[in-house]
């Protein structure tokens, strides 16, 4: 920054201050000046009341903080990982009933094909976290789930719907929700099954490449 010049990636270590212990940075990223060989640490915090504070980041950053805003706010929200390298957020629609897909990081909102059908990513798994439960919400984001299926190898599918279920169930129950609180979610999980069945949906609009890191 000092220089004005860019800076080259040289390799990454672990958290080793207590600043970046304390922020929850699982990697810290070390960068090196082309002008002057000094070195520039880039911690990628985890911690989204440290986020609020650097203001500095890259999509895992920026999902962090605005998933921390939406439920401060006082919305549901969700943190969804893309297996082929970006992160998200969603946040539940009352009006709609149903989870709405929000990049902080891109500035959109409810345009679930941007990555497959704008970005050209060939996706394979993205899967959905938060005090409520984990959710396989990959239908939510291809036009064509046949055309994905042969991408993932990772695990049987059998294997990960009912590892997920077991995962939700035992999330619950240690969060404190109360039977009808769970009977509830259940039902939502359900309706939302139905509707990850259906292929997604395009509007037919012109979708925008990657902007962001």
């Amino acid at each position: 920054e000092k220089c004005d010049v860019d800076m080259t990636y040289t390799r990454t270590d672990s958290a080793t201050t207590d600043e970046e212990r304390e922020g929850q940075a699982g990697r810290v990223e070390v960068y090196s000046c082309a002008s002057c060989s000094a070195l520039a640490k880039f911690p990628r915090f985890n911690s989204p009341v440290k986020l609020l504070e650097t203001r500095r980041g890259r999509c895992g950053e920026w999902a962090n903080a605005f998933t921390l805003c939406a439920r401060a706010m006082g919305y549901r929200a969700r943190w969804c990982l893309d297996w082929t390298d970006h992160v998200w957020t969603e946040v539940w629609s009352e009006n709609q009933r149903a989870w709405l897909h929000c990049d902080s990081c891109e500035n959109v909102c409810d345009k679930p094909l941007l990555y497959e059908q704008g970005w050209g990513k060939k996706l394979t798994y993205v899967i959905a976290f938060s005090v409520e439960g984990i959710v396989d919400v990959t239908r939510r984001y291809v036009k064509d789930m046949n055309v994905v299926r042969p991408r993932r190898g990772e695990v049987y599918e059998v294997w990960l719907k009912q590892t997920l279920k077991s995962l939700t169930d035992e999330l619950r129950i240690k969060r404190g929700f109360l039977p009808d609180e769970i009977q509830h979610l259940e039902r939502e999980d359900a309706r939302e099954q139905e509707e990850l069945s259906l292929d997604a949906k395009d509007v037919g609009e012109s979708l925008p490449g990657r902007r962001s890191g």
